[in-house]
């Protein structure tokens, strides 16, 4: 089964510059270009799509509004951000309605295609100096949090540390041997306690209060 992608641009030579670097991966099977976010939604639905790459920059319609309607009609497709823009608020904009993964155009293939994979298989994919500005955000915003009020269980502590590296719930359970719905319990009592709203916020919050080491 390859992973099937959509690709969103108004740029034709970065939609044929994206789609050579993923179909020279047997994984991934480019199903449509579009150049802008009209017809997203039944494009989805007509080519099945597993994953959509989105610019936030269109001429025609706004990225973040494209995103917010994902993720009321289309939840099941995840969605990574493709795109020139890494200011902090279009960073957190797209945080806070649950992208899966934020990449800088100009990364190169290896990236892009290991993003798609680690997003594809149920992780989240977020360029170095995206995750950075995310945790400077996401440390203002818990700038009075205290990390001794968080308590962790020993499970729970174990599933955010591997959160941390990307794991998908089924990893994880792999690694700790325990079932995937398991997972999800922890994974659900970790957003909780932390006050995300997804799994790449809690990461940002965690690390920001000293609670895990990502580095």
């Amino acid at each position: 089964m390859t992973i099937k992608t959509i690709i969103v641009d108004d740029h034709p030579v970065v939609r044929f510059g994206v789609k050579q670097m993923l179909t020279a991966n047997d994984e991934i099977e480019v199903v449509a270009e579009m150049d802008d976010v009209d017809h997203l939604l039944e494009k989805i639905v007509e080519t099945n799509a597993d994953i959509v790459l989105l610019d936030l920059e269109l001429d025609r319609g706004d990225g973040v509004d494209a995103l917010r309607l994902l993720r009321e009609k289309a939840p099941h497709v995840r969605v990574i951000i493709y795109t020139s823009h890494d200011d902090e608020e279009r960073i957190v904009q797209a945080a806070e309605l649950g992208v899966d993964g934020y990449l800088l155009k100009g990364c190169g293939q290896r990236e892009l295609v290991s993003a798609i994979q680690s997003v594809s298989a149920g992780g989240i994919a977020l360029e170095p100096a995206v995750a950075g500005k995310l945790m400077q955000y996401m440390n203002k915003r818990s700038s009075t949090a205290n990390a001794d009020n968080i308590r962790f269980s020993k499970r729970e502590a174990q599933v955010l540390k591997l959160i941390a590296v990307g794991k998908t719930n089924k990893e994880i359970g792999e690694t700790l041997f325990i079932s995937e719905s398991t997972v999800k319990f922890h994974v659900h009592a970790i957003l909780n306690k932390l006050d995300a709203g997804n799994r790449t916020e809690a990461v940002s919050v965690a690390t920001q209060l000293g609670l895990i080491d990502v580095t």
